[in-house]
């Protein structure tokens, strides 16, 4: 904001001793460069230097102002009180007492503070206006954007020639904090008019698409900002979370990291924030190097979360669990959904009963929070593959009530997880005792269940202009053994799935490339089944015909088609074979 250094602060430094003036001038504007490039460290060693070789009213503002800016309160105030006791008749460290009291909340001692710093040099000091504005504009929560302005224009009509950039760049920030985007741009274009190498005219012109979450035009600026400045630090940490937003994790990582090397910052919670990019663009030993750099140095629990994630992605299961363990316990106020599903991962991966049984539990508890994942997905996936199949079911229909955009394999695997758990209905140990009556109800609502989900997958799959055949093979098989004691009924709600799974699959498009040989034959032999119930002979060879144009060598269907052999004549020639149910195949998975 004070690259475009004003005539009166240049008036300012060149007053003094012939030994002090060059070095204010030559000191003073890099130190406030290097506090807008956020450069902390290097700023408060020039600062510093300078209050202790001349610790005059403006001096101990500057430093004030930079104890300000990064977050020291305490140091700040007793710099501008330093500042007042050097000349009380400077406005300038009243104005920097208006922003601590701003920074800790305290409105009307602020609102004093400035008020009468203005009016004592009557409205007509650019300086305190400017700064006067400035601190209206730093607090998240305590600023007033409407006086900004109004002080601001103030200052502006006093900059005949419109020369200074800073006026425009502050007029944007306070803008920027009344979410009007518009004037914001048009207050940083004008600043970029009066100096086109304001690099941090481009970076917060970038942060306000950043806000809009248009990343690709952020990423513009900021790329922009970076060639006219490639030391202004600010830049690579906003590019970094435009990026990020772009799932261009690794070069999100990379350029935090920049902001690190080129700000020399030591903040714990921005060392933290690379450790987090490290992790998301799967650097996960280069996240732990980062994370250890704060042993010993800070005591924030949110380490032990960064390392349970990362160890999670290590494969370092029981050192994660410990982490994140202990974090859960020593910060439960600060726990999200993250830390639960890292936790449950982790204890999944231990291979054991009790793992297994943790980790659903602690993806249960991170389910309902997590708004990037439908852990319910997770949480199927595992019952399904340790063949809890009524468990599965559930979390796959969890996972498609809780999803606006279900996938169409979420209604596969609620298929086949019902379709495979009605066989084991009443031979469940884990479920409780049923008669017999009661075990066909159930596992005809599972097979139905099944259908529907076969049904509901085929609609959406279809609606895109594509099919998948199976959902129609899989309905067949789930309407056929939901009505085991009704056979007309169950050759009648199965048929006509067979014949669509047919016609797809002999018709599949030019990225299906699944072998559907045997869904096929056990799809004939159910057909040629069906035809012999209703005492069509012909239809029944045409079907087996074409089992055996698929395989040549099926036994079964050559005895069928051979007939019952001739009786003996001593005994009566025997009952044509019941027809056979369709044979049961395995599923397939997709």
């Amino acid at each position: 904001m004070m690259n475009n250094q004003k005539k009166t602060l240049w008036t300012l430094l060149l007053v003094g001793t012939t030994i002090a003036a060059p070095l204010m001038a030559q000191d003073l504007p890099t130190a406030l460069k290097d506090i807008e490039a956020e450069r902390y460290p290097k700023a408060e060693q020039t600062l510093t230097q300078l209050t202790s070789s001349s610790p005059n009213a403006e001096n101990q503002f500057y430093l004030g102002y930079y104890y300000l800016r990064s977050g020291q309160l305490d140091k700040a105030k007793a710099a501008f009180d330093k500042g007042n006791a050097a000349d009380s008749k400077n406005q300038l460290n009243n104005v920097g007492l208006a922003g601590v009291a701003l920074a800790k909340k305290d409105r009307a001692t602020a609102k004093s503070l400035i008020d009468n710093a203005v009016s004592q040099t009557k409205s007509k000091n650019q300086d305190v206006l400017i700064r006067a504005a400035e601190m209206y504009t730093l607090s998240d929560q305590t600023n007033d954007p409407a006086e900004a302005l109004r002080l601001l224009q103030i200052a502006d009509e006093k900059d005949k020639k419109n020369e200074n950039a800073e006026i425009e760049m502050l007029m944007g920030d306070a803008y920027f904090l009344k979410n009007d985007g518009g004037n914001a741009i048009s207050k940083y274009e004008n600043a970029l008019a009066i100096d086109p190498k304001l690099a941090e005219a481009n970076y917060k012109i970038g942060r306000l698409y950043l806000r809009g979450k248009n990343y690709t035009k952020a990423q513009d600026y900021f790329k922009q900002a970076i060639q006219t400045d490639a030391e202004f630090a600010p830049t690579y940490r906003s590019y970094a979370d435009a990026l990020a937003n772009s799932r261009a994790y690794k070069s999100a990582a990379q350029n935090y990291e920049l902001y690190i090397q080129k700000s020399g910052t030591k903040d714990p919670e921005l060392l933290l924030d690379v450790a987090r990019y490290k992790f998301l663009a799967e650097d996960y030993q280069g996240a732990i190097s980062y994370l250890d750099q704060l042993k010993g140095k800070v005591n924030n629990p949110i380490i032990d979360r960064m390392y349970g994630w990362a160890y999670t992605a290590l494969g370092k299961n029981n050192e994660s669990i410990e982490s994140l363990n202990r974090f859960i316990s020593t910060a439960p106020q600060k726990v999200m959904a993250d830390d639960y599903k890292y936790l449950g991962r982790a204890y999944g991966q231990l291979g054991t009963p009790e793992g297994d049984s943790l980790s659903v539990a602690n993806l249960e508890k991170a389910a309902p929070m997590d708004t990037t994942e439908n852990l319910y997905r997770e949480i199927g996936e595992k019952f399904y593959k340790t063949k809890r199949y009524d468990k599965a079911a559930d979390y796959y229909a969890k996972t498609i009530a809780n999803d606006k955009k279900p996938q169409n394999n979420d209604y596969l695997w609620l298929g086949l997880s019902n379709y495979q758990y009605a066989p084991r209905v009443g031979r469940d140990s884990t479920a409780a005792p049923m008669d017999t009556a009661q075990i066909r109800q159930v596992k005809q609502q599972y097979y139905l269940r099944a259908d529907s989900a076969f049904a509901l997958m085929a609609q959406k799959i279809e609606a895109d202009g594509k099919k998948y055949p199976l959902a129609y093979y899989y309905r067949a098989g789930a309407n056929y053994y939901a009505y085991p004691n009704d056979k007309e009924k169950a050759a009648a709600s199965a048929g006509p799935l067979y014949e669509k799974f047919i016609e797809q699959a002999m018709a599949p498009d030019s990225s299906d490339k699944t072998d559907y040989k045997k869904y096929l034959i056990t799809a004939y032999k159910a057909l040629a089944g069906f035809s012999l119930m209703k005492k069509d002979d012909a239809k029944a060879k045409e079907y087996f015909d074409k089992v055996l144009a698929l395989d040549p060598n099926d036994e079964s269907v050559k005895k069928a088609l051979e007939g019952p052999k001739e009786a003996p004549a001593t005994t009566r020639p025997s009952a044509k074979p019941a027809p056979k149910a369709p044979v049961k195949k395995k599923v397939a998975s997709r």
